[in-house]
């Protein structure tokens, strides 16, 4: 994959199951255009880190008790260190994050 922003890039999905507590989705620079909502959260935020672990850069949050469908547009932003979700420990459902690997 080229590091040259100007080439379109790939995107890619993935699903983020947010009862598996702590998640890497990817461990690279990437961007990431948005997260959506497939399966109701429950009544915890569920941060998203720019890095490989929490404390790291806060770069966007998903509401607690969002519903099916709710998105967080990301609007292409890049992340340095990869994309890192870490979520309550009792927290529960699932979204997508699509994201294009640099």
């Amino acid at each position: 994959m080229s590091n040259d922003v100007s080439v379109a890039p790939e995107w890619v999905s993935k699903q983020v199951d947010v009862s598996d507590n702590t998640t890497s989705v990817y461990s690279g620079a990437c961007l990431v255009r948005m997260a959506k909502v497939t399966v109701v959260l429950s009544a915890h935020v569920c941060p998203i880190y720019d890095g490989a672990a929490a404390a790291t850069t806060l770069m966007g949050t998903l509401a607690a008790s969002a519903a099916v469908g709710t998105t967080e547009d990301f609007g292409d932003v890049r992340f340095e260190n990869g994309i890192y979700v870490d979520p309550n420990d009792s927290g529960t459902g699932t979204f997508w994050i699509s994201y294009s690997p640099i």
